[in-house]
């Protein structure tokens, strides 16, 4: 479960869990501190023999282990076989997720045994779970963020599938989510093993969470596949369009078989914002019977709303206009550059005599900021006029957008200001500042330092040498 909320987690008293300072498979693992624990294992925060924080998660059913200082014990004889099923269950699994390679899927780089049970060493990511991001209000799921997401979750349930896995334990609290809005699954604790296209029994094994997990997950000989799957992920989304959990798929069924109005009510055509057929995908893939649901996430995939090849780039254009002699003498009052949908900001002040623009040429250029997300810890970033505080391109993160280009702007006008004292002879290569737990970096366009490229970063996750190095890049590319 490879995740960092940022935040200290209280270690007053100890259960089942290893205790800070062990050490894991001869010395290559130190635990940290505790993270969490689940029905099948518990999380640890660790650094390995390199000293890089990696996340541990071990084998360890509270129902049939207990603890006996570090090894790990049946809790009595009659859950020994159960803790071996489960053991080796772990294990077989672990090694098949070893194999995955998927952005969107947590990496696992090493699979071990100890203290009598089973680990998995995992990648160490920053962000929040989508279940706390609900919950808490973390960041803003707009619209546009959940579709983006939906497509990434879809493709990455649907490579499980096809390397013959199926997850079983889909939800909120095991999608993660990174600063820069990237979504991964984590936590295959319930993962098991089905051959292509078949129906995979109910194996005692499953993790069933009201709400998100498909009826057929309820019961012993229960069919679950690839559908059941496509289900939790669905429900999963609902969650976080609607703000609210679904019902429960067995109060689903019995409402059915009673033929009662169904208790989740369809997203399509009661909540906007979303293209046409987005809802209605994700009103199918929670059908309370398997057969009515997608049977596959290609199917799925198939049935998402198409939109523009260079939506992903987030390209618009803008139209420079040619000032008249009297807006040239005035700098103040130029004429306002023409935006996709402006943001409202304070007036600007009178631009200092060695910042007045040069007289630009009419002509229209494709502005492309979608090379800012590379940055880590990536939380928004814009093009905006330092002078008429207008935002001409933007590319929205995990950050309050508004805030963060406010924010952005009243750097920028101080840090220009303070430019022009020192005279134009002093070049302006770019500005960093540190605002509590983020940085903002922004860069003057080549020959125009009115026009900045900004980004806002989270202070944890942010490189600020590979920061300056992309961000020059994406100005340069810039034409305006």
């Amino acid at each position: 479960m490879a995740f960092d909320t940022s935040e200290t987690l209280a270690q007053t008293e100890f259960g089942d869990e290893l205790l800070p300072g062990t050490t894991l498979f001869h010395g290559t693992y130190k635990i940290t501190r505790f993270i969490n624990s689940g029905g099948f294992g518990i999380t640890y925060l660790a650094t390995d023999s390199l000293d890089r924080d990696v996340v541990i998660k071990e084998c360890f059913s509270s129902t049939f282990c207990r603890r006996s200082q570090t090894r790990v014990r049946a809790r009595s004889s009659g859950t020994r076989d159960h803790m071996s099923k489960i053991v080796k269950s772990f294990l077989n699994e672990a090694q098949s997720l070893a194999k995955l390679k998927h952005p969107n899927i947590v990496g696992v780089h090493q699979v071990f045994e100890d203290n009598d049970t089973a680990y998995m060493a995992m990648d160490y990511i920053r962000g929040h779970d989508l279940l706390e991001i609900i919950e808490e209000n973390r960041a803003e799921l707009s619209p546009e963020m959940i579709v983006r997401m939906t497509g990434k979750l879809i493709s990455a349930v649907g490579y499980i599938h096809d390397n013959q896995l199926l997850h079983c334990d889909i939800s909120p609290d095991n999608i993660f989510v990174t600063p820069d809005g990237e979504p991964i699954l984590i936590d295959f604790g319930a993962a098991r093993r089905t051959a292509a296209g078949a129906v995979e029994k109910y194996s005692g094994l499953s993790v069933v969470k009201d709400g998100y997990s498909p009826h057929e997950l309820y019961t012993a000989g229960g069919n679950s596949g690839r559908w059941s799957d496509l289900y939790a992920l669905a429900a999963s989304l609902y969650h976080a369009i609607a703000r609210v959990a679904p019902p429960n798929c067995q109060s689903r069924l019995a409402a059915m078989a009673e033929k009662r109005p169904d208790l989740c009510k369809p997203l399509a055509g009661s909540v906007v914002g979303y293209p046409a057929g987005f809802l209605e995908a994700i009103d199918r893939a929670m059908a309370v019977m398997p057969a009515a649901r997608f049977q596959t996430a290609a199917d799925w995939l198939k049935a998402l709303p198409q939109t523009d090849s260079r939506a992903d780039r987030k390209v618009v254009l803008v139209r420079r206009v040619v000032p008249t002699s009297a807006e040239v003498a005035a700098p103040a009052a130029v004429q306002p550059v023409a935006v996709a949908r402006p943001v409202a900001l304070p007036p600007a002040p009178p631009a200092p005599t060695a910042l007045r623009p040069r007289r630009p040429t009419t002509r229209v250029a494709e502005v492309d900021l979608s090379g800012l997300r590379r940055i880590s810890g990536f939380r928004g970033g814009c093009l905006m006029d330092s002078l008429s505080g207008q935002v001409m391109a933007r590319e929205a993160g995990m950050g309050d957008v508004e805030t963060t280009i406010r924010t952005t702007l009243a750097i920028a006008r101080a840090n220009l200001q303070a430019a022009a004292e020192l005279g134009a002879d002093q070049p302006l290569e770019d500005i960093q500042v540190a605002l509590g737990q983020e940085f903002h970096l922004l860069r003057p366009m080549d020959g125009s330092s009115r026009y900045l490229v900004c980004v806002t970063l989270d202070r944890e996750a942010a490189n600020l040498g590979l920061a300056r190095i992309q961000l020059r890049r994406v100005a340069q590319s810039v034409r305006l």
